[in-house]
């Protein structure tokens, strides 16, 4: 481009296609200004292309350093488990530390040991075979009068947790030993 400058104003071809040429008048304020412009966007165009330079991609290969780090830090510490790494990545979440510095940590290895043991007693008692543990003696009417209490009347009271349903059966077994009952059965009436 070439530029001419008067006092007033600046004047330049503008060369663009071939046979044409166009001129362009300006003021020395537009042209100022346009230099401005054009020498702005230059500089911001060379900073870009430095901060590129300075910023190589190496953020996913960094990431893949980290994880095996982890891995490694892991496998050190003896956290293979599931549910341990998950203890592990809440930590780091939490804390932001690097892994040699939860796995090092006190207050980890204390949460840690403790998810163990309760593993442990998991198994442990998973494995035990067996029912619930009752003999059946509950089912007897005798369990039941011998859990019963003399109120201040004398008369036997029974715990709440009797089952209704051995109510006569626990008639009939008092009935047994009652004097005067001729048929040996006493009923509720009788009482």
């Amino acid at each position: 481009m070439n530029t001419e400058t008067n006092q007033d104003e600046v004047v330049g071809e503008n060369n663009e296609g071939e046979g044409t040429k166009e001129v362009v008048t300006l003021s020395k304020e537009e042209y100022g200004k346009l230099n401005e412009t054009i020498g702005s966007l230059k500089r911001d165009l060379k900073d870009l292309k430095k901060a590129k330079e300075e910023t190589p991609e190496k953020t996913e290969p960094d990431n893949k350093l980290l994880e095996r780090l982890d891995k490694m830090a892991l496998q050190v510490a003896g956290i293979t488990e599931v549910d341990e790494v998950e203890l592990f990545n809440k930590w780091k979440k939490e804390t932001g530390r690097e892994a040699d510095d939860i796995v090092g940590n006190s207050i980890f290895k204390k949460e840690l040991e403790d998810l163990k043991i309760a593993k442990a007693n998991q198994k442990a008692t998973s494995e035990i075979q067996g029912g619930r543990g009752e003999s059946g003696a509950k089912s007897t009417p005798e369990f039941w009068i011998a859990k019963a209490t003399k109120g201040a009347d004398g008369k036997l009271t029974f715990p709440e947790e009797t089952p209704k349903e051995l109510f006569p059966q626990i008639v009939a077994e008092l009935g047994k030993n009652e004097p005067g009952a001729s048929s040996g059965k006493l009923s509720f009436h009788d009482q």
